[in-house]
C-alpha cells in the first residue's frame, strides 16, 4: 500500500487516505502463529523494547493513529505517516510507472466486485417507489 499511497490524489475531492506506520509494536499479536520461542520473546521480552526508539507502545501507536485522523498530523492524501509525523516513504514508492501499475492492478480486482455491488444498489432502487 505504501507504493500506492501517492495514487490516492486521484480520489474524489472529500475522500482522503493515507499511509501509516506504526513502527514495530510488540505486544499485538503479530507472531501469533509462530513457533514457542517467538512467541514468547514477542510476549514477554520484545515489549520492552517499546522504551527505546525502534519501537512503539500499542498506546503511542493508537495516539498516533487518532491524532492522523482528527487532523492533529498533517497529512493531506497521498501523505505517509511514520508513527506521530508526515513524512516520506521510501524511494521506490516514488515510481510513477510503480504506482500507475499498482493503481491499474487495484482497479481490475476490484472491477467485479464494483460491478456487483452497482448491480446491487441499481436492484434496490428499481423498485423503489417513486
Amino acid at each position: 500500500m505504501i507504493y500506492l499511497v501517492h495514487e490516492y490524489r486521484r480520489l474524489p475531492a472529500g475522500i482522503d487516505a493515507v499511509a501509516y506506520n506504526p513502527g514495530f509494536v510488540p505486544g499485538t499479536g503479530l507472531a501469533r502463529n509462530a513457533g514457542p520461542v517467538s512467541r514468547f520473546a514477542m510476549r514477554r521480552i520484545m515489549p520492552m523494547m517499546a522504551l527505546t526508539p525502534f519501537a512503539t507502545s500499542r498506546g503511542a501507536a493508537g495516539r498516533y493513529l487518532a491524532d492522523v485522523v482528527l487532523g492533529a498530523i498533517q497529512a493531506p492524501t497521498g501523505s505517509y505517516v511514520d508513527r506521530g509525523r508526515a513524512d516520506r516513504s521510501s524511494r521506490e514508492s516514488y515510481d510513477p510507472r510503480r504506482e500507475g501499475e499498482l493503481w491499474e492492478a487495484a482497479e481490475r480486482f476490484t472491477a467485479a466486485y464494483a460491478a456487483k455491488a452497482d448491480t446491487f444498489s441499481g436492484d434496490v432502487t428499481s423498485d423503489a417507489p417513486r
